[in-house]
């Protein structure tokens, strides 16, 4: 039996159509809406800043204390000092479910691998722990910092000890520039 070819595209476009509605459920006609008031989502924040004083260098070693300043480039340190950086931030946070961390940032650090290879790094939020950073100035560990009010001051110290088994001529007149170091401050989730 033969089909023309009007009747096989009739036959082809129906299957086609049949297909179709097929994939996508039966048609529905009727329909109806209703509103859901939910209200606005809105967000928290985390953020910090200095609280406009700069950041005060000091030499804590051998049990004294000499302020060096906000700049520590023309202090010379040998093998057994132990340098400070102190600084208040105003942190600010807001939200249900919002804990936090501080890392000191020594990534973009740059100057002579030795000396930085010398320097052993600690951070403390409040006077707390000190947790290290290990050594050669890498991205330190993260301090948590407890949010007890929305706007909140804290104290961070961060340590650097020149390693006293530091020996024969290392290290020695070499330079490590501190202006790329940063303090990071990160909301992390709530541990269940």
């Amino acid at each position: 039996m033969l089909m023309n070819k009007a009747t096989k595209g009739a036959v082809a476009a129906g299957a086609a159509a049949v297909l179709l509605l097929g994939g996508l459920g039966s048609l529905a006609l009727w329909q109806d809406t209703e509103s859901v008031g939910g209200g606005a989502i809105n967000s928290g924040e985390l953020n910090f800043e200095p609280t406009g004083t700069p950041g005060v260098w000091t030499d804590i070693s051998e049990g004294g204390s000499v302020v060096i300043g906000a700049d520590p480039s023309g202090y010379l340190i040998v093998p057994g000092d132990i340098l400070t950086y102190t600084n208040s931030y105003t942190v600010n946070s807001a939200g249900e479910n919002i804990e936090a961390t501080i890392t000191a940032d020594f990534s973009q650090v740059t100057g002579d691998p030795a000396l930085a290879a010398a320097l052993n790094t600690t951070v403390a939020v409040d006077g707390g722990a000190a947790l290290p950073n290990g050594s050669a100035l890498p991205n330190g560990s993260a301090v948590e910092l407890p949010l007890t009010s929305p706007t909140q001051t804290i104290a961070v110290t961060v340590t650097i000890t020149f390693d006293q088994a530091t020996t024969d001529l290392v290290a020695q007149n070499e330079t490590v520039n501190l202006n790329a170091f940063t303090l990071t401050l990160d909301q992390v989730r709530p541990t269940p």
